[in-house]
């Protein structure tokens, strides 16, 4: 779709659209009563090529079959050329999705309030934020959305997540409907590009001049992914340019101050120091959202104003990075952004998993956030 065709015709009644498939398989299990059955039997479906558990009910069946599909439009040469851009940049990929790509979607009001009627996406904000570090590993990575790959199944489980929160979210009593229905696929689509576009815009920012194909791989990647996750194809565009366009258009659309995402992006600063001990690096988290996402963004959900001074005075010599200055603030921000990414991989496994990797699962219900 042409960049300039992202219009409030377009998606305001995309607020109100689910996913057809994973829904109907998510009231078929609560219908059939066998929540926690199909929870159990999907625990060890951690791999691609995991069997998916015999016995299933028919609809979530179905579901497994059609959503492990491929669009046709998978260019397989682009989402090998995409994998690269992992292996090359990890710790500044995973310092942007904290600081930049969270941030952004917690500044999205209207979304915001799904994750604060969950305790597992709220008072669990370490471990879900690790959840989300494996699943970008695991489809960034070689082989992700192949045949022996975990990215592929880890969508899928993340789909019926999304389907089993609008299940019963729209139920609680203290959902207003003006806020659309609960991860709608204008929320999904918003999600996806910050993703497929702001890990690049966040890589430029850090000083990485990622070559226009590289660029275009990267993103070619999340548009397979966006398709498996059941994204609707009118809001996963094609191109760099056009997400770039959606991006900017959601938020004009969607951003603003909320408590929920004040709340949220609370958690990622703490858990950035949990990751980052010592006075140090008080600093880092505050800084780089602020240099990734930009102070706008940085304001609505009230991050603390960044210091590229005093992050360069107190961490220069932790950093080795040689620059003491403010004026040098790419190359400070580029240092210490892969210092955090890298310790979050490897910290914040320790911290939060005893050093094992996470797999996304499909819970059997959403309790009350604690206030």
């Amino acid at each position: 779709m042409p960049t300039g065709q992202w219009t409030d015709e377009l998606l305001t009644p995309t607020r109100k659209a689910g996913d057809p498939l994973a829904d109907a398989a998510i009231e078929e299990v609560y219908a059939l009563g066998r929540e926690g059955e199909v929870r159990t039997a999907l625990l060890g479906t951690g791999e691609n090529s995991d069997t998916v558990p015999s016995g299933l009910p028919p609809k979530l069946q179905q579901y497994f079959e059609q959503s492990a599909v491929l669009p046709a439009w998978a260019d397989p040469a682009l989402i090998d050329r995409g994998h690269d851009l992992l292996g090359r940049y990890r710790g500044h990929i995973c310092t942007t999705l904290l600081c930049a790509s969270l941030p952004l979607c917690y500044g999205c009001a209207n979304g915001a309030q799904v994750l604060d009627r969950s305790t597992r996406l709220t008072t669990g904000v370490y471990r879900r934020l690790m959840e989300t570090a494996q699943f970008v590993v695991d489809v960034l990575d070689a082989g992700g959305l192949g045949p022996h790959g975990r990215g592929l199944r880890s969508t899928q489980k993340i789909r019926l997540l999304h389907a089993t929160m609008r299940y019963h979210v729209s139920r609680l009593e203290d959902w207003d409907t003006a806020w659309g229905l609960p991860v709608n696929q204008e929320d999904l689509a918003g999600t996806l590009m910050s993703f497929s576009v702001v890990v690049p815009q966040g890589l430029a920012r850090l000083g990485v001049d990622l070559p226009v194909e590289d660029r275009d791989a990267y993103f070619h990647i999340w548009r397979v992914i966006g398709h498996v996750l059941g994204v609707d194809e009118r809001v996963n565009p094609v191109a760099f340019e056009g997400g770039s366009a959606l991006m900017g258009t959601i938020l004009r659309r969607q951003q603003r101050p909320s408590q929920p995402g004040t709340a949220l992006t609370k958690g990622v600063l703490d858990f950035i120091r949990e990751c980052l001990p010592g006075p140090a690096f008080a600093g880092v988290g505050p800084t780089l959202v602020r240099h990734l996402a930009g102070d706008r963004a940085a304001d609505v959900v009230s991050v603390p104003p960044g210091d590229f001074t005093k992050l360069a005075l107190d961490a220069q010599s932790l950093l080795g990075c040689g620059h003491g200055t403010a004026g040098d603030t790419v190359p400070l921000a580029a240092k210490a952004s892969d210092v955090l990414g890298l310790a979050v991989l490897k910290q914040g496994l320790r911290l939060t998993n005893k050093g094992r990797r996470y797999q996304w699962q499909v819970p059997t219900g959403l309790t009350p956030a604690s206030s």
